[in-house]
C-alpha cells in the first residue's frame, strides 16, 4: 500500500464549508430539532452520518461517477428529492394545524433508517460524498486508509454542524411559548421545505 495522500486540511476546511451551509439535512434537522427536541433527534442525525459514509464508499467505487455520467440519471436523482422534500412540507404543514380529537398529534422524528434512505435522493450529500471520495489525493487513487482518514476528518465536522442546526431549532421552539407562534413557526417549515424542493431542481 502506498503512504497517506490526503490532503487533510484542505478536506477539512470543505467539509465545514458544506455541512454548515443550508441543505435538506440541516433544515430537515432544525425542524426536527424544533418540533421533537434534540434527544428524539439524535437517530436522524445518526442517520444522515451513517448514509453519509454510505455514500463515499459507493464514490469509491464509482457509482458517484455513473451518476454523473449518465445522461438523465442525475437529474432523476433531483426529481425524487424534490418530491419528496415536497411531501415532507405537506406532512409539517399537516402538524401545524390544532390538535384536535379528528386530528390528534401522530408526528414522529425521522427515523435512522429514513435518514439514511434519504441520502441516496439527496444531490448535495451525493456531490459531497463525490468530492471526499475523489478531490483530495492528488494523482492518486485513494486507498482504504485514505478513505478511513477522509471519514475521520469529516463525520466529526459534519455531526457538530448537524448537531448545531439541531440545537437552534430546539432553542427556537423554547423562545415560541404561544401555540399561536409554533403554528406559525411550522408554516413558515414547510414553506422553507418547499423551497428547499424547488431549489433541488435548479
Amino acid at each position: 500500500m502506498n503512504g497517506l495522500h490526503l490532503t487533510a486540511g484542505p478536506l477539512a476546511l470543505f467539509a465545514l464549508v458544506a455541512s454548515i451551509t443550508p441543505g435538506p439535512n440541516n433544515l430537515l434537522l432544525m425542524r426536527s430539532g424544533a418540533a421533537f427536541g434534540v434527544r428524539r433527534s439524535v437517530w436522524h442525525l445518526a442517520g444522515v452520518q451513517i448514509g453519509f459514509v454510505g455514500l463515499v464508499l459507493l464514490s469509491h467505487v464509482g457509482i458517484g461517477a455513473m451518476l454523473l455520467a449518465v445522461p438523465g440519471l442525475f437529474p432523476l436523482l433531483r426529481w425524487a428529492c424534490f418530491g419528496y422534500l415536497l411531501w415532507l412540507a405537506v406532512l409539517i404543514l399537516r402538524d401545524a394545524r390544532p390538535a384536535t380529537d379528528a386530528n390528534p398529534g401522530s408526528a414522529r422524528p425521522m427515523s435512522c433508517i429514513e435518514a439514511i434512505l434519504f441520502q441516496l435522493i439527496n444531490p448535495k450529500a451525493w456531490m459531497m460524498a463525490i468530492t471526499v471520495a475523489s478531490a483530495f489525493y492528488g494523482e492518486h487513487v485513494p486507498h482504504a486508509l485514505d478513505l478511513a482518514t477522509a471519514l475521520a476528518v469529516c463525520v466529526p465536522i459534519g455531526g457538530i454542524s448537524m448537531f448545531i442546526w439541531t440545537l437552534w431549532g430546539a432553542s427556537i421552539d423554547q423562545v415560541l411559548k404561544r401555540p399561536r407562534a409554533r403554528q406559525l413557526y411550522r408554516y413558515g417549515m414547510a414553506a422553507a421545505v418547499a423551497l428547499t424542493a424547488v431549489w433541488m431542481l435548479l
